[in-house]
């Protein structure tokens, strides 16, 4: 018997080393497939949450769309009349189209956001300041500001500003 075994002790380790890579590629193929699985529960996760993202964006559209059809406008300046004392010290700073005001100089107004509100009418200082709570609440949703505009005092800033 271990004549049989030393004259074919190649073969017996071939053949055992042959089992031990047939079992691991068996067993690594069955964690493949779970690996595979998990992605692809992963996937269809993630396409769900995508869908439900679009579904919500489109309702937000949908919500967005009478603030589109009529943008806010400028309020017409009221004219007093002014002692001529007064006409005399007027500065160029009062003459300053409302287009120029950099919305940007009020903290956690981004590029974006400016860019949305003189888009939609808004484009001074005054304006902002004039915002009412109501106001306030229909910017935050248009900007998706989520509450930046009370947290950072938009309206106390740009009353300092204007």
């Amino acid at each position: 018997m271990f004549w049989l075994i030393w004259q074919m002790g190649l073969f017996l380790l071939i053949a055992f080393a042959g089992g031990l890579f047939a079992g691991w590629q068996i067993w690594s193929a069955k964690a493949r497939s779970a690996e595979a699985d998990n992605a692809l529960a992963e996937v269809a996760k993630l396409r769900r949450e995508n869908e439900a993202l679009a579904r919500r964006l489109g309702e937000a559209e949908a919500q967005l769309a009478p603030f589109e059809a009529e943008p806010v406008a400028a309020p017409a300046p009221v004219s007093v009349p002014k002692p001529k004392a007064a006409v005399k010290a007027t500065t160029k700073t009062s003459t300053k189209k409302i287009d120029n005001d950099d919305l940007q100089v009020i903290k956690g107004l981004g590029p974006k956001a400016a860019e949305t509100l003189k888009s939609k009418g808004v484009a001074s200082y005054a304006q902002i300041g004039d915002w009412s709570e109501a106001d306030i609440a229909k910017w935050d949703e248009i900007l998706n500001a989520r509450g930046r505009i009370v947290r950072d005092d938009w309206v106390g800033q740009a009353k300092k500003l204007s």
